[in-house]
């Protein structure tokens, strides 16, 4: 049923001051009311009813629905099929403004034709009744409305009332928009004194006076106090160090990029960085595992010694052999897999430009 769906699902779009619609409707007939009042059609159980709508808006307040509807219900007791055919046209009030939540109510009365055949016997037998109804619509975007309400639909020649639960959705076409508002160019009769704007120094879009941070770098996203926003960003720098076959010495010629790692934790003090060891194929596992481990705590004394990081900031992690990034079958792959891996980690705060 159209009103289950929750509103914020749906666009908050104006309804037009007229327009015609097509659409389709499902509803749910609840027939207890005629039980044993009469005949086939004064009989039936409660049923499931499909329906064509057409309805027009003649103003804001004003609309009229016209409908065709089919159902193929089962007599309560006898369960003997039976094609009903519905013809309804009536007419609908809508309060110009007033809404809930988004919602527009509307209420309407009208009069409906009704055909039952029943299968078994070729009988048919037709009644008119008049219907009150009521409900809420939507805009779902500049085309498309829902809608979803009650009808009490009373039988005029046996005076029983059946209740009708309903929902449906609708094309909109020929619609009419209030008109924009007519600008009138008005010619000034005397010169206005001149008034100088506030000023704003450090152009962040704050006037002076209600500038809080009155240094606010050229470009930066400012908040209503004219200080720039900050946004909280991670910190990953990754190195590779490779090793001679069984060897733990850290080589000269990756000193320079142990160097820039280095740099980058004495830049963002409140950085950590992981070292990851790991070995080729040849040897043992257990032997692999102890001297992947002796390689990372190797490249933690250089981090130490060298460039003065803080041993509290390194942990040390041996893999052995089991992350290859390369085949161990070649010399070539076995010295790629002899390396350890240095992973630096974090945060730190950066000024968000406009």
């Amino acid at each position: 049923m159209a009103l289950m769906i929750p509103a914020a699902a749906l666009a908050a779009e104006s309804f037009p001051l007229s327009y015609s619609s097509v659409g389709v409707e499902g509803s749910y007939i609840d027939s207890g009311n005629s039980r044993n009042k009469g005949g086939v059609s004064d009989n039936l159980s409660n049923y499931g009813e499909f329906g064509l709508n057409f309805t027009h808006q003649f103003n804001p307040n004003v609309s009229m629905l016209l409908q065709g509807s089919y159902a193929e219900p089962e007599t309560r007791n006898t369960n003997i099929d039976v094609d009903m055919l519905r013809f309804s046209l009536g007419g609908r009030i809508h309060p110009g403004k007033f809404r809930l939540g988004g919602w527009r109510p509307f209420g309407g009365l009208g009069y409906s034709y009704t055909d039952f055949d029943v299968d078994s016997t070729g009988s048919s037998k037709t009644e008119d009744a008049i219907y009150l109804e009521g409900g809420l619509q939507r805009m779902m975007s500049p085309r498309f409305m829902v809608e979803g309400g009650i009808r009490a639909r009373t039988e005029l020649e046996d005076g029983y009332v059946d209740g009708q639960y309903f929902a449906g959705v609708h094309y909109l076409f020929g619609r009419e928009y209030p008109a924009a508002p007519r600008r009138d160019v008005v010619l000034a009769t005397k010169k206005e004194p001149k008034v100088e704007p506030p000023k704003d120094s450090d152009g962040d879009g704050v006037i002076d006076e209600l500038d809080k941070c009155p240094d606010t770098p050229q470009g930066a996203l400012v908040d209503s106090d004219g200080c720039a926003k900050e946004l909280t960003k991670d910190i990953r720098e990754t190195l590779y160090v490779e090793f001679e076959l069984d060897k733990t010495e850290v080589r000269r010629q990756f000193y320079p990029e142990i160097e820039n790692l280095a740099d980058i934790m004495k830049q963002y003090p409140t950085s950590n960085i992981l070292l990851e060891g790991h070995t080729d194929s040849t040897g043992s596992s257990g032997y692999n595992q102890e001297l992947s481990k002796s390689r990372a705590n190797a490249v933690m004394k250089v981090l130490i010694n060298e460039f003065s990081i803080s041993a509290e900031r390194i942990s040390t992690t041996g893999m052995g052999e089991s992350q290859p990034i390369a085949s161990n079958d070649t010399a070539e792959g076995r010295a790629q897999n002899r390396r350890v891996e240095a992973i630096v980690s974090g945060q730190y705060s950066e000024i968000i430009k406009k």
